[in-house]
């Protein structure tokens, strides 16, 4: 969470697609530990007309044909790039149109949103949560900003929850994992990455539910404590990255598949390319051939070619990308079928943004 707010016209921001300069901002705030509390399931909701979740085909940088995915399970085809021609995944910088308006989302009990996760498994549905001073829970919300269901999850505690990702887990089907990540007098000798099969949401019908089976991942960093705001899962390998929210910007992961349990201690991948120092959310790609981080006001993305890891992608000289001016942006989703992402701000009554790869 950062400090108070400064209030700023809604409007889209179109960056050319190579590294930027470095942005500046402030460091986000660490709540205390919150007990789980009992929540009504009033929703306000005011829905505007826009794109639909899943964009058009994607396509690369100037390519002549493109690599679509359909439904959950991604489809590999054969691209090619100019004079290349490769298979699956993006090879080139997107060309990524101006941020559209998708809905607003508007409920009394959603106002500091700081994780975001675009349902892999069912379509139309947004996973999120709110910054530190919430108890821990989440929410499930449909691409009208309709809150479809809360869901308390049971044994854990909500200190600083920063961000939320989606990925493998123990067993088959997606897990979501929720990063209580955020320290920013950095004196916290340990942080917390909670995990849980991904619940139904439209089995809640509006209402709040309970969440158990919740497993705690118990992690310290290989020097001394770091704030950070972003968390993701690398879909091919498990691994937990976390991105430290400072200057320079760090990395850190823990490799996979990670059993529940530890603490464990992460690793550094370096070295790394980023041109901004106030990380504040981030994805990886369903089938994980690209990275997105994001900060307040710029957002990067990092290509990674098959067989490649998380260092070597991070070393790598990143994409930008553009993203709408916000009140305080610290949400980046990957699309289901990776055809775009989505961006959502902290603040009431904010707009759920989309942003298609053309």
């Amino acid at each position: 969470m950062a400090p108070p707010r400064i209030v700023l016209a809604a409007a889209s921001l179109v960056l050319a697609c190579n590294a930027g300069p470095a942005d500046t901002s402030a460091s986000s705030t660490t709540g205390d530990a919150t007990a789980t509390t009992s929540v009504d399931t009033t929703t306000t909701t005011t829905t505007t007309t826009g794109p639909v979740t899943t964009g058009a085909p994607l396509t690369t940088g100037d390519s002549d044909t493109s690599t679509t995915t359909t439904g959950d399970v991604t489809t590999s085809s054969t691209t090619t790039t100019g004079d290349d021609t490769t298979t699956g995944g993006l090879t080139r910088c997107p060309v990524v149109a101006a941020p559209a308006q998708l809905s607003i989302v508007a409920d009394d009990q959603i106002h500091e949103t700081s994780g975001l996760v675009a349902s892999r498994s069912q379509p139309g549905v947004f996973w999120l949560h709110n910054d530190s001073g919430d108890g821990p829970r989440f929410f499930a919300v449909d691409a009208d900003g309709a809150r479809l269901g809360t869901f308390e999850v049971e044994d854990a505690l909500a200190i600083d929850w920063e961000d939320m990702s989606s990925g493998p887990g123990p067993t088959a089907g997606e897990w979501l994992y929720f990063g209580d990540i955020g320290d920013n007098p950095e004196v916290r000798p340990s942080i917390t990455v909670y995990r849980l099969p991904e619940p139904d949401a439209a089995a809640a019908g509006g209402a709040t539910v309970t969440v158990e089976g919740v497993e705690a991942i118990e992690l310290v960093y290989p020097d001394e404590p770091h704030n950070a705001e972003t968390l993701m899962i690398d879909p091919q390998t498990g691994d937990l990255v976390i991105v430290a929210k400072g200057d320079p910007t760090r990395i850190f992961r823990l490799p996979g598949p990670v059993a529940a349990g530890g603490p464990y201690t992460l690793e550094e991948v370096a070295p790394i390319q980023f041109p901004a120092v106030v990380a504040t959310g981030g994805d990886i790609s369903p089938a994980g051939d690209f990275i997105a981080v994001r900060t307040y006001f710029q957002a990067f993305l990092w290509l990674r070619p098959p067989g490649a890891t998380i260092a070597d992608a991070f070393a790598g000289e990143p994409c930008t990308i553009p993203l709408a001016l916000e009140i305080q942006g610290e949400t980046l989703a990957v699309a289901p079928d990776a055809s775009g992402y989505y961006t959502l701000s902290e603040g009431d009554a904010v707009p759920l943004w989309w942003y298609a790869f053309e």
